[in-house]
Protein backbone atom coordinates (compact mmCIF):
# COMPACT_ATOMS: atom_id res chain seq x y z
CA UNK A 1 0.00 0.00 0.00
CA UNK A 2 1.39 3.35 -1.03
CA UNK A 3 2.22 5.58 1.93
CA UNK A 4 0.32 8.88 2.06
CA UNK A 5 2.41 11.91 1.07
CA UNK A 6 3.96 13.95 3.87
CA UNK A 7 3.27 17.66 3.69
CA UNK A 8 5.22 20.34 5.56
CA UNK A 9 3.37 21.82 8.50
CA UNK A 10 1.97 25.33 8.41
CA UNK A 11 4.18 26.17 11.39
CA UNK A 12 7.30 25.12 9.48
CA UNK A 13 6.22 26.86 6.24
CA UNK A 14 5.53 30.07 8.17
CA UNK A 15 8.98 29.98 9.76
CA UNK A 16 10.80 29.03 6.54
CA UNK A 17 8.93 31.21 4.05
CA UNK A 18 7.75 34.23 6.04
CA UNK A 19 10.64 34.13 8.50
CA UNK A 20 13.16 33.59 5.72
CA UNK A 21 11.69 36.48 3.71
CA UNK A 22 11.73 38.85 6.69
CA UNK A 23 15.27 37.84 7.69
CA UNK A 24 16.50 38.26 4.11
CA UNK A 25 14.80 41.68 3.90
CA UNK A 26 16.39 42.64 7.22
CA UNK A 27 19.80 41.50 5.94
CA UNK A 28 19.33 43.57 2.78
CA UNK A 29 18.34 46.58 4.89
CA UNK A 30 21.43 46.05 7.06
CA UNK A 31 23.63 45.86 3.98
CA UNK A 32 22.13 49.10 2.63
CA UNK A 33 22.71 50.72 6.02
CA UNK A 34 26.34 49.62 6.05
CA UNK A 35 26.90 50.83 2.46
CA UNK A 36 25.32 54.20 3.28
CA UNK A 37 27.39 54.52 6.46
CA UNK A 38 30.49 53.37 4.56
CA UNK A 39 29.99 56.10 1.94
CA UNK A 40 29.25 58.71 4.59
CA UNK A 41 32.41 57.80 6.53
CA UNK A 42 34.49 58.08 3.35
CA UNK A 43 33.02 61.48 2.54
CA UNK A 44 33.50 62.75 6.10
CA UNK A 45 37.11 61.49 6.09
CA UNK A 46 38.00 62.98 2.68
CA UNK A 47 36.25 66.33 3.18
CA UNK A 48 39.00 68.03 5.29
CA UNK A 49 41.70 66.63 2.98
CA UNK A 50 39.82 67.89 -0.08
CA UNK A 51 39.35 71.36 1.43
CA UNK A 52 43.03 71.59 2.35
CA UNK A 53 44.16 70.37 -1.09
CA UNK A 54 41.97 72.90 -2.87
CA UNK A 55 43.30 75.68 -0.66
CA UNK A 56 46.94 74.74 -1.34
CA UNK A 57 46.31 74.31 -5.08
CA UNK A 58 44.66 77.71 -5.34
CA UNK A 59 47.80 79.30 -3.86
CA UNK A 60 50.66 77.49 -5.59
CA UNK A 61 49.30 77.25 -9.17
CA UNK A 62 50.07 80.65 -10.69
CA UNK A 63 50.25 81.58 -14.39
CA UNK A 64 50.79 78.04 -15.63
CA UNK A 65 53.53 77.07 -13.15
CA UNK A 66 53.99 75.91 -9.56
CA UNK A 67 55.03 78.52 -7.00
CA UNK A 68 55.26 76.43 -3.80
CA UNK A 69 56.50 79.34 -1.68
CA UNK A 70 53.24 81.17 -2.32
CA UNK A 71 51.57 78.92 0.26
CA UNK A 72 51.97 79.66 3.98
CA UNK A 73 53.82 76.53 5.19
CA UNK A 74 54.00 77.67 8.80
CA UNK A 75 50.41 76.66 9.64
CA UNK A 76 50.40 74.73 12.98
CA UNK A 77 48.88 71.64 11.41
CA UNK A 78 51.86 71.55 8.97
CA UNK A 79 54.47 72.36 11.61
CA UNK A 80 53.44 70.34 14.67
CA UNK A 81 52.77 66.67 15.35
CA UNK A 82 50.49 66.91 18.41
CA UNK A 83 47.07 65.38 17.85
CA UNK A 84 45.24 68.35 19.35
CA UNK A 85 46.20 70.38 16.26
CA UNK A 86 45.16 67.54 13.87
CA UNK A 87 48.44 67.46 11.83
CA UNK A 88 48.30 67.37 8.03
CA UNK A 89 51.31 65.99 6.14
CA UNK A 90 51.64 67.93 2.90
CA UNK A 91 53.88 67.10 -0.09
CA UNK A 92 54.11 68.80 -3.49
CA UNK A 93 55.50 66.97 -6.54
CA UNK A 94 56.35 68.39 -9.95
CA UNK A 95 55.16 67.02 -13.30
CA UNK A 96 58.08 64.51 -13.37
CA UNK A 97 56.96 63.10 -9.98
CA UNK A 98 59.87 64.58 -8.04
CA UNK A 99 59.24 65.91 -4.53
CA UNK A 100 59.82 69.68 -4.45
CA UNK A 101 58.41 70.64 -1.03
CA UNK A 102 56.92 69.01 2.08
CA UNK A 103 55.61 70.17 5.44
CA UNK A 104 57.91 70.32 8.48
CA UNK A 105 55.94 67.85 10.60
CA UNK A 106 56.83 64.99 8.21
CA UNK A 107 60.40 64.98 9.58
CA UNK A 108 59.01 64.95 13.13
CA UNK A 109 56.86 61.91 12.30
CA UNK A 110 59.56 59.70 10.73
CA UNK A 111 62.55 59.79 8.47
CA UNK A 112 61.01 56.85 6.59
CA UNK A 113 58.04 58.84 5.33
CA UNK A 114 57.58 58.04 1.59
CA UNK A 115 58.88 60.73 -0.76
CA UNK A 116 57.17 59.38 -3.86
CA UNK A 117 53.59 59.43 -5.11
CA UNK A 118 51.74 56.53 -3.52
CA UNK A 119 49.31 56.28 -6.46
CA UNK A 120 48.33 58.20 -9.56
CA UNK A 121 46.69 61.58 -8.94
CA UNK A 122 42.86 61.52 -8.83
CA UNK A 123 40.75 64.67 -8.98
CA UNK A 124 37.74 63.07 -7.26
CA UNK A 125 37.50 59.91 -5.18
CA UNK A 126 34.07 58.17 -5.49
CA UNK A 127 32.34 57.40 -2.21
CA UNK A 128 32.51 53.61 -2.68
CA UNK A 129 36.31 53.57 -2.97
CA UNK A 130 37.91 52.76 0.41
CA UNK A 131 40.30 55.17 2.06
CA UNK A 132 43.90 54.80 0.89
CA UNK A 133 46.17 54.13 3.91
CA UNK A 134 49.78 53.44 4.80
CA UNK A 135 51.68 52.84 8.04
CA UNK A 136 54.59 54.77 9.51
CA UNK A 137 55.83 52.85 12.52
CA UNK A 138 52.73 52.52 14.73
CA UNK A 139 50.86 55.33 13.00
CA UNK A 140 48.21 54.64 10.36
CA UNK A 141 47.58 57.48 7.92
CA UNK A 142 45.07 57.92 5.15
CA UNK A 143 45.83 60.16 2.20
CA UNK A 144 44.78 61.47 -1.18
CA UNK A 145 46.78 62.49 -4.29
CA UNK A 146 45.36 65.46 -6.16
CA UNK A 147 46.53 66.57 -9.65
CA UNK A 148 47.60 70.17 -10.26
CA UNK A 149 46.66 71.68 -13.63
CA UNK A 150 46.80 75.13 -15.17
CA UNK A 151 43.92 76.98 -16.80
CA UNK A 152 44.48 75.05 -20.05
CA UNK A 153 44.34 71.69 -18.29
CA UNK A 154 48.06 71.04 -18.61
CA UNK A 155 49.41 68.74 -15.85
CA UNK A 156 51.87 70.62 -13.59
CA UNK A 157 52.29 68.20 -10.71
CA UNK A 158 50.44 66.77 -7.73
CA UNK A 159 49.69 67.33 -4.07
CA UNK A 160 49.91 64.34 -1.73
CA UNK A 161 48.17 65.06 1.56
CA UNK A 162 47.95 62.63 4.49
CA UNK A 163 46.32 62.69 7.89
CA UNK A 164 46.47 60.49 10.98
CA UNK A 165 43.53 58.05 10.90
CA UNK A 166 41.31 58.86 13.89
CA UNK A 167 39.60 55.46 13.56
CA UNK A 168 37.73 55.65 10.24
CA UNK A 169 39.10 52.33 8.94
CA UNK A 170 38.30 50.54 12.21
CA UNK A 171 34.83 52.05 12.07
CA UNK A 172 34.09 50.06 8.90
CA UNK A 173 34.63 46.81 10.74
CA UNK A 174 32.94 47.95 13.95
CA UNK A 175 29.88 49.10 12.02
CA UNK A 176 29.74 45.80 10.11
CA UNK A 177 30.01 43.80 13.35
CA UNK A 178 27.32 45.94 14.99
CA UNK A 179 24.94 45.55 12.06
CA UNK A 180 25.60 41.78 11.94
CA UNK A 181 24.96 41.37 15.68
CA UNK A 182 21.78 43.47 15.40
CA UNK A 183 20.65 41.39 12.40
CA UNK A 184 21.30 38.17 14.30
CA UNK A 185 19.38 39.39 17.36
CA UNK A 186 16.45 40.70 15.32
CA UNK A 187 16.35 37.51 13.21
CA UNK A 188 16.06 35.40 16.33
CA UNK A 189 13.36 37.72 17.68
CA UNK A 190 11.45 37.46 14.38
CA UNK A 191 11.57 33.63 14.49
CA UNK A 192 10.39 33.60 18.10
CA UNK A 193 7.50 35.97 17.33
CA UNK A 194 6.52 33.98 14.22
CA UNK A 195 6.64 30.70 16.15
CA UNK A 196 4.48 32.17 18.93
CA UNK A 197 2.04 33.71 16.44
CA UNK A 198 1.78 30.52 14.39
CA UNK A 199 0.94 28.47 17.48
CA UNK A 200 -1.75 30.95 18.39
CA UNK A 201 -3.12 30.96 14.83
CA UNK A 202 -2.99 27.17 14.54
CA UNK A 203 -4.69 26.50 17.89
CA UNK A 204 -8.23 26.78 16.45
CA UNK A 205 -7.21 24.70 13.42
CA UNK A 206 -5.81 21.93 15.63
CA UNK A 207 -8.96 22.10 17.71
CA UNK A 208 -11.06 21.95 14.54
CA UNK A 209 -9.04 18.95 13.29
CA UNK A 210 -9.62 17.07 16.57
CA UNK A 211 -13.32 17.90 16.51
CA UNK A 212 -13.80 16.71 12.93
CA UNK A 213 -11.74 13.55 13.58
CA UNK A 214 -14.11 12.70 16.42
CA UNK A 215 -17.19 12.93 14.19
CA UNK A 216 -19.23 9.86 13.32
CA UNK A 217 -22.33 9.34 11.15
CA UNK A 218 -24.46 9.41 14.29
CA UNK A 219 -23.05 12.78 15.40
CA UNK A 220 -23.21 14.74 12.14
CA UNK A 221 -26.09 16.80 13.51
CA UNK A 222 -23.84 18.19 16.29
CA UNK A 223 -22.23 21.49 15.16
CA UNK A 224 -18.52 22.07 15.66
CA UNK A 225 -17.76 24.53 18.45
CA UNK A 226 -14.34 26.10 18.99
CA UNK A 227 -12.98 27.91 22.01
CA UNK A 228 -12.89 31.71 21.47
CA UNK A 229 -11.24 33.98 20.56
CA UNK A 230 -11.41 33.14 16.86
CA UNK A 231 -10.24 35.05 13.83
CA UNK A 232 -12.67 35.80 10.99
CA UNK A 233 -11.25 33.18 8.61
CA UNK A 234 -11.40 30.37 11.18
CA UNK A 235 -14.94 31.35 12.14
CA UNK A 236 -15.98 31.30 8.47
CA UNK A 237 -14.30 27.90 7.98
CA UNK A 238 -16.12 26.53 11.04
CA UNK A 239 -19.45 27.88 9.79
CA UNK A 240 -18.81 26.37 6.34
CA UNK A 241 -17.97 22.99 7.85
CA UNK A 242 -21.06 23.10 10.04
CA UNK A 243 -23.19 23.83 6.98
CA UNK A 244 -21.50 20.94 5.16
CA UNK A 245 -22.16 18.64 8.13
CA UNK A 246 -25.79 19.76 8.17
CA UNK A 247 -26.14 18.86 4.48
CA UNK A 248 -24.35 15.54 5.05
CA UNK A 249 -26.66 14.75 7.95
CA UNK A 250 -29.64 15.61 5.77
CA UNK A 251 -28.25 13.45 2.96
CA UNK A 252 -27.71 10.54 5.35
CA UNK A 253 -31.24 10.95 6.65
CA UNK A 254 -32.59 10.99 3.11
CA UNK A 255 -30.50 7.92 2.24
CA UNK A 256 -31.77 6.05 5.31
CA UNK A 257 -35.33 7.11 4.55
CA UNK A 258 -34.86 6.20 0.89
CA UNK A 259 -33.48 2.76 1.81
CA UNK A 260 -36.27 2.16 4.31
CA UNK A 261 -38.98 3.26 1.86
CA UNK A 262 -37.49 1.26 -1.01
CA UNK A 263 -37.27 -1.83 1.19
CA UNK A 264 -40.87 -1.31 2.30
CA UNK A 265 -42.14 -0.78 -1.25
CA UNK A 266 -40.40 -3.97 -2.40
CA UNK A 267 -41.31 -5.98 0.69
CA UNK A 268 -45.08 -5.67 0.24
CA UNK A 269 -45.32 -7.01 -3.34
CA UNK A 270 -42.76 -9.72 -2.54
CA UNK A 271 -44.83 -10.79 0.44
CA UNK A 272 -47.96 -10.88 -1.77
CA UNK A 273 -46.11 -12.89 -4.42
CA UNK A 274 -44.94 -15.34 -1.78
CA UNK A 275 -48.40 -15.67 -0.24
CA UNK A 276 -50.10 -16.15 -3.63
CA UNK A 277 -47.56 -18.78 -4.74
CA UNK A 278 -47.80 -20.58 -1.40
CA UNK A 279 -51.59 -20.53 -1.53
CA UNK A 280 -51.59 -21.85 -5.11
CA UNK A 281 -49.31 -24.75 -4.15
CA UNK A 282 -51.18 -25.70 -0.98
CA UNK A 283 -53.69 -27.88 -2.86
CA UNK A 284 -54.61 -28.77 -6.44
CA UNK A 285 -56.67 -26.07 -8.22
CA UNK A 286 -58.47 -25.59 -11.50
CA UNK A 287 -56.82 -24.03 -14.52
CA UNK A 288 -58.93 -20.86 -14.08
CA UNK A 289 -57.78 -20.56 -10.46
CA UNK A 290 -54.14 -20.94 -11.48
CA UNK A 291 -54.66 -18.40 -14.24
CA UNK A 292 -56.12 -15.87 -11.79
CA UNK A 293 -53.20 -16.43 -9.42
CA UNK A 294 -50.67 -15.98 -12.23
CA UNK A 295 -52.41 -12.78 -13.33
CA UNK A 296 -52.11 -11.42 -9.80
CA UNK A 297 -48.43 -12.43 -9.70
CA UNK A 298 -47.89 -10.78 -13.10
CA UNK A 299 -49.53 -7.57 -11.87
CA UNK A 300 -47.31 -7.51 -8.78
CA UNK A 301 -44.15 -8.13 -10.83
CA UNK A 302 -45.13 -5.32 -13.21
CA UNK A 303 -45.47 -2.98 -10.21
CA UNK A 304 -42.09 -4.09 -8.90
CA UNK A 305 -40.51 -3.70 -12.33
CA UNK A 306 -41.86 -0.15 -12.59
CA UNK A 307 -40.53 0.64 -9.12
CA UNK A 308 -37.05 -0.73 -9.91
CA UNK A 309 -36.96 1.11 -13.25
CA UNK A 310 -37.83 4.37 -11.53
CA UNK A 311 -35.20 3.77 -8.87
CA UNK A 312 -32.55 3.03 -11.47
CA UNK A 313 -33.52 6.09 -13.50
CA UNK A 314 -33.38 8.35 -10.43
CA UNK A 315 -30.00 6.87 -9.54
CA UNK A 316 -28.69 7.63 -13.01
CA UNK A 317 -30.11 11.17 -12.92
CA UNK A 318 -28.35 11.74 -9.58
CA UNK A 319 -24.95 10.90 -11.06
CA UNK A 320 -23.08 14.18 -11.77
CA UNK A 321 -21.18 12.73 -14.74
CA UNK A 322 -24.13 11.01 -16.40
CA UNK A 323 -24.54 11.99 -20.06
CA UNK A 324 -27.80 11.97 -22.02
CA UNK A 325 -28.25 12.61 -25.76
CA UNK A 326 -30.11 15.89 -26.35
CA UNK A 327 -31.78 16.10 -29.75
CA UNK A 328 -34.34 18.44 -31.40
CA UNK A 329 -37.86 17.16 -30.63
CA UNK A 330 -41.45 18.04 -31.34
CA UNK A 331 -42.88 17.97 -27.84
CA UNK A 332 -46.49 17.97 -29.05
CA UNK A 333 -45.90 14.73 -30.94
CA UNK A 334 -44.60 13.06 -27.76
CA UNK A 335 -47.63 14.25 -25.79
CA UNK A 336 -50.01 13.15 -28.55
CA UNK A 337 -48.71 9.57 -28.44
CA UNK A 338 -49.08 9.30 -24.69
CA UNK A 339 -52.41 11.15 -24.63
CA UNK A 340 -54.04 8.49 -26.81
CA UNK A 341 -53.15 5.75 -24.30
CA UNK A 342 -54.22 7.66 -21.21
CA UNK A 343 -57.43 8.89 -22.85
CA UNK A 344 -58.55 5.24 -23.13
CA UNK A 345 -57.82 4.69 -19.42
CA UNK A 346 -59.68 7.86 -18.51
CA UNK A 347 -62.79 6.82 -20.51
CA UNK A 348 -62.91 3.54 -18.58
CA UNK A 349 -63.24 5.64 -15.38
CA UNK A 350 -65.80 7.97 -16.93
CA UNK A 351 -63.30 10.85 -17.18
CA UNK A 352 -62.93 13.04 -20.26
CA UNK A 353 -59.35 13.74 -21.35
CA UNK A 354 -58.87 16.49 -23.96
CA UNK A 355 -55.70 17.91 -25.47
CA UNK A 356 -54.74 21.20 -27.13
CA UNK A 357 -51.31 20.76 -28.73
CA UNK A 358 -49.29 23.43 -30.51
CA UNK A 359 -47.57 21.78 -33.52
CA UNK A 360 -44.69 24.33 -33.30
CA UNK A 361 -43.66 23.26 -29.77
CA UNK A 362 -40.10 22.16 -30.48
CA UNK A 363 -37.23 21.90 -28.03
CA UNK A 364 -33.90 20.25 -27.32
CA UNK A 365 -34.46 17.30 -25.06
CA UNK A 366 -33.98 13.66 -24.16
CA UNK A 367 -36.86 11.76 -25.74
CA UNK A 368 -37.00 8.82 -23.31
CA UNK A 369 -36.92 11.09 -20.25
CA UNK A 370 -39.54 13.47 -21.63
CA UNK A 371 -41.77 10.47 -22.35
CA UNK A 372 -41.31 9.42 -18.72
CA UNK A 373 -42.20 12.95 -17.59
CA UNK A 374 -45.40 12.99 -19.69
CA UNK A 375 -46.44 9.53 -18.51
CA UNK A 376 -45.99 10.30 -14.84
CA UNK A 377 -47.92 13.57 -15.00
CA UNK A 378 -50.78 12.02 -16.97
CA UNK A 379 -50.74 8.88 -14.78
CA UNK A 380 -51.19 10.99 -11.63
CA UNK A 381 -53.98 13.00 -13.26
CA UNK A 382 -55.90 9.83 -14.26
CA UNK A 383 -55.33 8.03 -10.95
CA UNK A 384 -56.45 10.92 -8.76
CA UNK A 385 -59.42 12.06 -10.90
CA UNK A 386 -62.32 9.68 -10.18
CA UNK A 387 -64.75 11.81 -12.21
CA UNK A 388 -64.80 15.00 -14.26
CA UNK A 389 -62.23 15.96 -16.87
CA UNK A 390 -58.55 16.31 -17.61
CA UNK A 391 -57.20 19.02 -19.91
CA UNK A 392 -53.75 18.77 -21.52
CA UNK A 393 -52.20 21.88 -23.07
CA UNK A 394 -48.93 22.26 -24.96
CA UNK A 395 -48.19 25.84 -25.96
CA UNK A 396 -45.16 27.49 -27.60
CA UNK A 397 -43.97 30.93 -26.48
CA UNK A 398 -40.97 32.93 -27.67
CA UNK A 399 -38.58 31.24 -25.26
CA UNK A 400 -40.39 28.30 -23.69
CA UNK A 401 -42.65 25.33 -24.27
CA UNK A 402 -45.48 25.08 -21.72
CA UNK A 403 -46.82 21.63 -20.81
CA UNK A 404 -49.89 21.98 -18.58
CA UNK A 405 -52.21 19.27 -17.21
CA UNK A 406 -55.36 20.40 -15.36
CA UNK A 407 -57.69 17.91 -13.64
CA UNK A 408 -60.77 18.04 -11.44
CA UNK A 409 -59.52 15.33 -9.09
CA UNK A 410 -59.15 15.02 -5.34
CA UNK A 411 -56.48 17.73 -5.09
CA UNK A 412 -53.56 18.12 -2.70
CA UNK A 413 -53.68 19.84 0.71
CA UNK A 414 -51.62 23.06 0.92
CA UNK A 415 -49.30 21.70 3.63
CA UNK A 416 -48.42 18.70 1.44
CA UNK A 417 -47.47 20.68 -1.69
CA UNK A 418 -43.82 21.35 -0.65
CA UNK A 419 -43.26 17.58 -0.20
CA UNK A 420 -44.87 16.07 -3.30
CA UNK A 421 -41.56 15.93 -5.21
CA UNK A 422 -39.80 14.09 -2.37
CA UNK A 423 -39.04 10.44 -3.05
CA UNK A 424 -41.61 7.93 -1.74
CA UNK A 425 -43.79 10.75 -0.42
CA UNK A 426 -47.51 10.13 -0.81
CA UNK A 427 -50.22 12.45 0.46
CA UNK A 428 -51.79 10.52 3.36
CA UNK A 429 -55.30 11.76 2.69
CA UNK A 430 -55.30 10.66 -0.97
CA UNK A 431 -53.01 7.63 -1.09
CA UNK A 432 -55.43 5.11 0.40
CA UNK A 433 -56.56 2.55 -2.14
CA UNK A 434 -54.53 4.02 -5.04
CA UNK A 435 -51.53 2.17 -6.36
CA UNK A 436 -48.23 4.01 -6.47
CA UNK A 437 -44.80 4.33 -4.92
CA UNK A 438 -44.39 8.11 -4.52
CA UNK A 439 -41.64 8.39 -7.13
CA UNK A 440 -43.52 9.90 -10.08
CA UNK A 441 -43.30 13.61 -9.26
CA UNK A 442 -39.80 13.17 -7.84
CA UNK A 443 -38.77 11.78 -11.23
CA UNK A 444 -40.60 14.60 -13.03
CA UNK A 445 -38.77 17.23 -10.94
CA UNK A 446 -35.34 15.71 -11.74
CA UNK A 447 -36.11 15.53 -15.47
CA UNK A 448 -37.29 19.15 -15.51
CA UNK A 449 -34.10 20.23 -13.71
CA UNK A 450 -31.97 18.29 -16.19
CA UNK A 451 -33.68 20.16 -19.06
CA UNK A 452 -33.16 23.50 -17.23
CA UNK A 453 -36.91 23.97 -16.95
CA UNK A 454 -39.32 24.90 -14.18
CA UNK A 455 -42.04 22.84 -12.43
CA UNK A 456 -45.13 24.41 -10.85
CA UNK A 457 -47.91 22.58 -8.99
CA UNK A 458 -51.14 24.30 -7.90
CA UNK A 459 -53.91 22.44 -6.17
CA UNK A 460 -57.08 22.83 -4.15
CA UNK A 461 -58.42 19.87 -2.14
CA UNK A 462 -61.61 18.58 -3.73
CA UNK A 463 -61.28 20.88 -6.78
CA UNK A 464 -58.32 19.52 -8.69
CA UNK A 465 -54.63 19.98 -9.49
CA UNK A 466 -52.73 21.85 -12.17
CA UNK A 467 -49.18 20.80 -13.11
CA UNK A 468 -47.17 23.21 -15.28
CA UNK A 469 -43.82 22.40 -16.83
CA UNK A 470 -41.83 25.17 -18.56
CA UNK A 471 -39.05 23.90 -20.84
CA UNK A 472 -36.64 26.00 -22.96
CA UNK A 473 -37.85 26.14 -26.57
CA UNK A 474 -35.68 25.47 -29.60
CA UNK A 475 -34.14 28.79 -30.81
CA UNK A 476 -35.63 30.28 -33.98
CA UNK A 477 -32.21 30.21 -35.73
CA UNK A 478 -32.06 26.45 -35.25
CA UNK A 479 -35.57 26.03 -36.58
CA UNK A 480 -34.72 28.02 -39.72
CA UNK A 481 -31.65 25.83 -40.27
CA UNK A 482 -33.70 22.68 -39.95
CA UNK A 483 -36.53 23.73 -42.28
CA UNK A 484 -34.76 23.07 -45.68
CA UNK A 485 -34.02 19.51 -44.62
Amino acid sequence: MKAPPRYPSFHRRLLVQSGGTLIAALAFLGLLTWVAAYGWINEVARLPLRNEVQLVASRIVQEGRLVVDAYYWDEPHHQLLERHVDPYFLQVFNAEGRLIRQSANIALLSDRYPEVLLHAPVAHEPFWRPLQTFYIDTHRLYFMVFPLRDADGRYLGAIQLARLDPGFVDLYRQLAIGIFLSWTLLSGLILILLATSSRRVLRPLHELTRATAALSPERLHEPLRLTPPLDQETAQLTATLNELLRRLHQAFDELRRFTSNAAHELKMPLALLHAQAELALRRPRSADSYRATLQQILHQTEQMTTLVQHLLLLSRLDQPNASFPFTPLNFSELVAREQVLFAARARMQGVTLTASLDPEARLYGIETLLQELIRNVLDNAVKYTPRGRIEVVVQKTDTHVLFEVRDTGVGIPREALPHVTERFYRVPSTATGIEGHGLGLSLVARIVTLHQGQLEIDSQPGQGTTVRVHLPALPVSVLETKEPA
